[in-house]
């Protein structure tokens, strides 16, 4: 059985060109209490499944960094 990261990231992939994603400093983000759910949330898992599956589908994934985010 696939997981939810699993589904959704496969019906972001293939019904999108193109997905930018901000590069999250998860381990800055856990010394925080509210952003422990992002740590668990599995977000670097998340983004190297939408990363594998934008390869096999030729689609565009970009990392934003946080000092590029306007």
């Amino acid at each position: 059985m696939l997981s939810t990261g699993e589904k959704l990231s496969t019906r972001l992939i293939s019904e999108s060109q193109g997905i930018a994603v901000e590069s999250l400093s998860v381990t800055g983000l856990t010394r925080t209490k509210p952003a422990k759910s992002v740590h668990d949330a599995g977000w670097t898992a998340f983004v190297n499944m939408l990363e594998y599956k934008a390869q096999r589908y030729g689609r565009a994934l970009v990392k934003i960094g946080r000092a590029e985010r306007r």
